[in-house]
């Protein structure tokens, strides 16, 4: 499943990332995906952009940024939600149009994998139906959304924070400390968008009794749910924890998991599950549509109307 790490939220985003900074977003035709993938795409080495409809009859759009080109924007427009605006490493850029285009549904991400489609949180992905090369949605028990006008009922101070310029933007090394404060100047910009969504529908994070960190588990108890002896683990000092599901928190040796969000590691619907025909049989497919063509030209890009 998904494994980006956002760096900042654009201003104009109707969902931001807890604790990432916010940078300003205003050269990007937020409401043009043509013209935002158009913003990279052959318009200088390095550069890039794509932009395709998603199943929902929403759209993703990205696009290198051209005065800082380690960075790229990420864009995804819900017909109901609204849109989602995220400052990537420009190297992720591929691996979370996939997320967005060919995982089941999410497009919000949150606490290492946990999603949202717009209804409800879900559990990273973990059991694997092969028939349909997907993972199984797991709806989250007891959750609760959390919105910006949740967050925005306790004190903060917009005065205190700031919107970063992406010229000269470099992505922080821990979350934002005051975030509360930066949320309330984001609230601030997002409260003069035409049409701006109201704070009850900006989407932020999910509480859960799952996410009570008490109840975390460290590697040893991850090889327990997994069944797997703990000399079979991968070796953290050999680059292993790229074959470790994405952690709720913490890197290294001090990665922890939730429990239910790992029940299930591994494992593979059984065959009587499995439905009867499937076109494309019992494999993982690593396909991504949207890596940068090396040594050709590059595919046409989807027009809108």
């Amino acid at each position: 499943m998904h494994s980006v790490h956002p760096v900042a939220n654009g201003t104009r985003t109707d969902h931001p990332t807890p604790g990432l900074p916010f940078v300003n977003d205003g050269r990007l035709p937020l409401d043009n995906p043509d013209a935002i993938e158009r913003t990279g795409r052959n318009q200088g080495e390095g550069l890039w952009g794509r932009t395709d409809r998603t199943r929902n009859g929403g759209w993703v759009a990205f696009t290198t940024e051209p005065k800082n080109p380690s960075f790229a924007w990420a864009v995804y427009h819900h017909p109901v939600h609204g849109r989602t605006v995220l400052l990537i490493h420009d190297r992720d850029l591929s691996d979370l149009h996939h997320a967005w285009m060919f995982e089941p549904g999410g497009f919000l991400y949150r606490h290492g994998g946990y999603w949202w489609n717009g209804e409800r949180w879900h559990r990273p992905g973990q059991v694997l139906d092969k028939a349909f090369e997907r993972y199984d949605p797991r709806p989250v028990d007891k959750q609760v959304t959390i919105t910006a006008a949740d967050l925005l009922k306790a004190p903060s101070n917009a005065q205190n924070a700031g919107i970063a310029k992406i010229a000269s933007f470099t992505a922080p090394d821990a979350p934002v400390p005051n975030w509360s404060d930066h949320l309330a100047l984001w609230a601030q910009h997002h409260a003069s968008q035409p049409d701006a969504r109201p704070l009850e529908d900006c989407v932020i994070d999910f509480h859960a009794p799952e996410l009570e960190t008490e109840s975390w588990v460290d590697m040893t108890g991850l090889a327990k749910i997994a069944a797997v002896p703990m000399e079979d683990m991968p070796d953290l000092r050999y680059g292993g924890a790229k074959d470790l599901p994405e952690p709720q928190e913490g890197s290294g040796g001090q990665m922890r998991w939730s429990q239910p969000g790992r029940t299930g590691l591994g494992r593979e619907l059984p065959p009587e599950e499995r439905p009867r025909s499937s076109a494309v049989g019992y494999h993982r497919l690593r396909h991504h549509p949207a890596r940068r063509p090396r040594g050709r030209s590059q595919p046409a890009p989807q027009t809108f109307p």
